[in-house]
């Protein structure tokens, strides 16, 4: 088991293999405080490119006992003696007064994720529902389906928020110990392994943190045994027995003062300065939270033009040579405009032909086949009917007269080719003949009938003719 004596002869190797852009995006400058038992720790941090400097330090005593205006001034000038009034804190609440947990949420999409915390949020915390407020940040890749969560009762926040007010300090955010200490460990490089644990022993007790492949997030409060403490830890986060152990201040980003100031002040110190590349965990509510300095996103916005100015330039000989071709394009689209044009006017023209020729050509066929009609129902007609009244349209047939048997000729017409569905128009009755009376209605058929095509006839003539008028025998 290792010992805490042990731990602070142990040198973590950093690992700084963070993407370049990010690199050369980390400009800011951040305060930091850690609320500690009777006192406040206010770390000032500059962050560059080419690294970290702590610029000062202060500790604020018996904050809880002095008016806060009092101490607030002893605050605002130690941010005047720097010249960095415009900055707004970011303070660490006490393990005590906040809960962190985190949750494995794999293949929930971002627009899911609140209702996914909310859901489990009542079995992560101690307080009652009302009283709890939370605030949660996906972890950074390749850890990316867990969830941190910050948890704190709303009396408490109020509480803190309502002090730093009356003191005149701006405050940015409320943040757990976790998340400072997992956003601090990747500013301007990456965690020292894959799985390792760091110690930190503050007035309060020791604060174990570690990551592991099993649990991305892990920041639990203990005594002030350090074997029994970094012995439960490892069981619960299954900590590798070659993964490395050592305190909290080696594992955070390298700064030549980082023994004056405590660990957590610093962390947070980090978080103020850049909190696009932290975790998005704030339990401040969004109205009270001071905005900090525009100022500090200058050198971002001045290298980003000029990468955009670059790239504008690396690409102004395609676009050119892209507006030539074209240029030519155009003018070869140009010549064929008139063609086209007269050629769509002539589809059009023979479309419409077409469709007229199509309608003489049914219209034609009209007369032969009401002439068809009319020669099959004299076909088809008994001797002993009479036909007194005949109706013919282009879908029906109405016929009304006499004859012996009307039920008879419905067959008839149904049994012809060019009428189905026949039926009575109405119930036939009896003449004074005694013959039945027919009102019957029959629909008209239009069978395809094809036509042969008119076959050329060539004239034969004869090998030798003879003319008809000559007798035979006679001279030529």
């Amino acid at each position: 088991m290792t010992t805490e004596t042990s731990l602070i002869e142990v040198e973590i190797p950093h690992r700084t293999q963070i993407p370049v852009l990010r690199k050369w995006l980390s400009f800011g400058s951040g305060v930091g405080i850690e609320i500690g038992l009777s006192s406040l720790f206010v770390t000032l941090t500059k962050i560059r490119p080419n690294g970290i400097q702590i610029l000062d330090a202060l500790e604020i005593l018996r904050y809880r006992e002095r008016p806060a205006a009092e101490w607030g001034a002893d605050f605002q000038s130690f941010l005047t003696k720097n010249k960095i009034r415009h900055l707004s804190a970011t303070v660490v609440l006490p393990t005590t007064d906040a809960v962190s947990r985190s949750l494995s949420l794999p293949g929930v999409p971002d627009k899911e994720l609140a209702s996914a915390v909310n859901y489990q949020l009542d079995g992560l915390h101690p307080f009652a529902e009302e009283e709890a407020a939370h605030s949660y940040s996906r972890l950074a890749p390749p850890h990316s389906a867990n969830v941190s969560i910050a948890i704190a009762r709303h009396a408490v926040i109020e509480d803190y928020a309502t002090i730093f007010d009356e003191a005149g300090v701006a405050v940015a955010g409320f943040v757990t110990p976790a998340a400072a200490i997992y956003s601090a460990l990747r500013i301007l490089q990456l965690p020292p392994a894959e799985s390792f644990l760091a110690i930190h022993e503050d007035e309060r007790g020791l604060l174990v943190y570690g990551e592991t492949p099993v649990c991305p997030l892990y920041c639990v409060p203990f005594g002030q045994d350090a074997g029994r403490a970094i012995g439960a830890a490892s069981s619960q986060i299954r900590l590798p027995d070659d993964a490395p152990i050592a305190r909290l201040a080696a594992l955070l980003p390298h700064t030549e003062k980082l023994q004056l100031t405590p660990p957590l002040s610093y962390a947070a110190s980090l978080v103020s300065a850049l909190p696009s590349q932290c975790l998005k965990v704030n339990l401040l509510p969004e109205a009270r939270r001071k905005t900090i300095s525009p100022w500090r996103w200058v050198p971002s916005l001045i290298l980003l033009l000029a990468l955009m100015g670059l790239g504008l330039a690396l690409a102004y000989v395609q676009d050119y040579e892209n507006h030539l071709l074209l240029t030519r394009l155009d003018a070869e689209i140009a010549k064929f405009k008139a063609p086209l044009a007269s050629a769509k006017t002539l589809e059009k023209q023979i479309i419409d032909t077409r469709a007229k020729v199509d309608y003489l050509r049914t219209v034609a066929g009209y007369p032969r086949q009401d002439l068809d009609s009319l020669r099959e129902l004299t076909r088809i007609l008994p001797v002993n009917a009479y036909v007194n009244r005949l109706d013919l349209t282009r879908t029906n047939v109405v016929l009304a007269g006499e004859i012996d048997q009307a039920a008879d000729l419905l067959k008839l017409l149904d049994s012809s080719p060019l009428f189905k569905d026949s039926e009575f128009a109405s119930s036939p009755g009896r003449s004074a003949q005694g013959k039945e009376m027919f009102n019957i209605r029959a629909n008209r058929e239009f069978p395809m009938l094809s036509v042969p095509a008119a076959t050329p006839v060539t004239p034969q003539l004869p090998k030798n003719p003879i003319s008809p008028q000559m007798p035979p025998g006679a001279s030529k």
